[in-house]
């Protein structure tokens, strides 16, 4: 009996050690996927940066673009009512063509040919 208990109480000794292998092997697997999630989110943060500072960029250019556009057209109607207030009917014809080639040019900025 006394054999039978040595036994058992060896055995109690490697159970408990398996177990204690056991929680550290998942452990440090629990470590390695909690390092791979947090690499994979950085990595989705970084991509998710650039995106948005690209988009940004182009929404700059087009914004910049589309009030160079605006201060054209605007410079235009300017002169074409100081024309129509104090110029003659000859000065307004002779401007008129220039006129048609700025617009054709500012049309050109707003909607370019591809």
């Amino acid at each position: 009996v006394n054999t039978a208990v040595t036994n058992l109480i060896t055995r109690e000794r490697e159970v408990t050690k398996q177990g204690e292998d056991v929680k550290k092997q998942i452990h440090t697997q629990s470590q390695l996927i909690i390092n791979l999630v947090q690499q994979s989110q950085r990595q989705l943060v970084q991509q998710v940066d650039t995106v948005v500072r690209q988009k940004i960029e182009l929404l700059t250019r087009q914004r910049e673009e589309a009030e160079t556009v605006l201060k054209q057209l605007k410079d235009c109607e300017e002169f074409v009512e100081q024309s129509l207030k104090v110029g003659t009917q000859q000065q307004i014809l002779r401007e008129k063509q220039n006129m048609v080639q700025v617009m054709r040019t500012v049309n050109q900025d707003v909607n370019p040919v591809v």
